[in-house]
């Protein structure tokens, strides 16, 4: 491994909300990215609790792939220009973790 980046987004909502962040990447090589949910806490007493994240974009030299809102939670491509990760909760805060690892 060459290098890696981190980030800790986070979304809160008492009702449903969804979040995307898009980070550019530079490295020319082989790029993993991987997202995880960290934490979900509920905002109030509902049974509604939810919280989802994934990758919903990647733009690499296989082109633009998108995933939608039920993206991977980790995807590898070559010569990654950008990606972007969405998060999506519901009666709830939620934080979790993009991992950018480069080879």
């Amino acid at each position: 491994m060459k290098g890696q980046t981190l980030n800790a987004p986070w979304a809160s909502s008492s009702g449903v909300y969804t979040h995307t962040w898009t980070y550019q990447v530079t490295h020319p090589g082989r790029t993993v990215v991987e997202v995880a949910l960290t934490s979900v806490n509920s905002i109030d007493d509902d049974d509604g609790t939810f919280a989802r994240f994934g990758v919903s974009q990647i733009v690499s030299s296989s082109g633009v792939e998108n995933f939608g809102d039920d993206g991977p939670p980790i995807i590898a491509r070559d010569k990654v220009t950008s990606v972007s990760v969405r998060m999506f909760v519901m009666n709830s805060y939620a934080r979790g973790r993009v991992s950018r690892n480069f080879w």
